[in-house]
């Protein structure tokens, strides 16, 4: 048995003990409580003093690109999506399958460095699998599917079903379905996505309502989308805009439901918000991502008060100086004015339901996982501890997953 001990036990976003300890046996939470309580379970237990610490729930990133770390600093921030794919797809084509591994290796050490337990990530490539597989981190890696041609789609879900049948999930590892957006993908593949994803039971995901640009597309068939489709011959002959809204044209592929989550949702109409609503999907929002597009206000502060559920990503390095969910709770606090329990759900509660593991992970609970992080409080406090998370010089110094400490910095 483990005892690990803190300042202040963090169960989840209305909840915390002073002087907190937990125990842990095996990758379970056997019981939370003061260290005074906690103390006497076990003669043998291991202790694990953190001091002037908040023990948390594991950090939950709902949406990632780790094959893209090693791209930090090399591509600039632009407001034309675009330009910024071109520069994306000139850098990747300079990389070899070491590049890709060394950067998703990174891109993992950098999550559980954060206090990210739990990460969704989007497998562009299979390197992605093979990695994640053998890494400690609690995960879903999303297999992605592109294209944008009708006839095309039963081959390309075929090919998908026989790799993902391959695929065997774990305690830490399951797989799901990316159909990439709206732009690339057919309405047609949306549909046999969505198939596969009820048939297989399995997690499903896209990006949409990015941009206005794909608005757009979608409404008239114009705009800087179908320039980029065409120079990388991904057009289709004759293809033709739906003339809908992004969320609708999800709604008539029957992709919207409770297994659903998609990303950013920069771009919605009260309409569209309604949909959403009524679905039961779950929204990945990316904020330090959406700041480096330069989008318009996101409407979070609308899905929320919609009760929609929202979890935090950090996309990649490729849109992103880090992928530190503590710190894109930071950025949310400066810019967004949301209050400091409300942004510690979305990192932890939100995150689990929005991945179908609310009932095993995002709180401290007795019975479940044994996911944790323990982040270093400012010397000198103010406000409540939830506050104090959320200071400038708060960071992560401690991370558990399944029962196992994957790091400890002393200072």
């Amino acid at each position: 048995m483990i005892v690990i001990k803190a300042k202040y036990l963090v169960q989840d976003n209305n909840h915390y003990i002073e002087n907190g300890a937990i125990a842990i046996e095996g990758t379970k939470i056997r019981k939370v409580g003061t260290f005074d309580e906690i103390r006497n379970l076990g003669d043998n237990a291991a202790i694990i003093d953190l001091k002037n610490t908040a023990l948390l729930p594991g950090l939950i990133n709902v949406h990632t690109h780790l094959d893209l770390t090693e791209s930090k600093n090399l591509i600039a921030p632009t407001s034309n999506f675009t330009h910024w794919v071109f520069q994306l797809i000139a850098l990747k084509s300079r990389w070899k399958a070491d590049d890709t591994i060394a950067s998703i290796k990174k891109g993992i050490a950098l999550c559980i460095a954060g206090g990210t337990t739990t990460v969704a990530d989007i497998a562009s490539a299979e390197h992605s699998f093979s990695v994640l597989e053998k890494n400690p981190l609690r995960k879903v890696v999303y297999k992605e599917i592109i294209g944008l041609n009708p006839a095309y789609a039963q081959k390309i879900i075929a090919k998908t079903s026989m790799e993902l049948a391959k695929i065997k999930a774990t305690d830490l590892y399951h797989a799901g379905i990316s159909p990439h957006a709206p732009y690339s993908v057919s309405k047609e593949l949306y549909v046999a996505a969505s198939q596969l994803a009820k048939e297989r039971n399995i997690l499903i995901c896209t990006h949409i309502a990015e941009t206005e640009d794909e608005i757009e597309f979608l409404a008239k068939g114009s705009g800087h989308l179908p320039v980029l489709l065409q120079k990388l011959k991904a057009m289709p002959e004759g293809w033709q805009p739906p003339e809908r809204k992004p969320i609708q044209y999800l709604y008539e592929a029957g992709v919207l439901n409770e297994k659903t989550l998609l990303i950013h949702c920069n771009y919605l109409t009260e309409e569209e918000i309604q949909l959403l609503h009524a679905s039961g999907a779950s929204i990945a929002f990316c904020p330090k991502s959406h700041h480096f597009f330069g989008h318009k206000n996101h409407p979070l502060p609308k899905l929320l008060e919609k009760g929609i559920n929202v979890g935090l990503g950090t996309d990649s390095l490729a849109s992103n100086d880090t992928l530190d969910i503590l710190e894109e709770m930071k950025f949310l606090h400066t810019h967004y004015s949301l209050p400091p329990k409300v942004l510690f759900s979305i990192a932890t509660k939100n995150g689990a339901k929005a991945l179908g593991m609310e009932t095993a992970i995002g709180q401290l609970k007795e019975g479940f996982e044994a996911d944790m992080c323990g982040i270093r409080l400012p010397g000198n406090p103010t406000g409540s501890v939830y506050d104090q998370i959320l200071d400038s010089s708060a960071k992560n110094i401690f991370t558990m997953i399944a029962g196992a400490v994957c790091y400890h910095a002393s200072k």
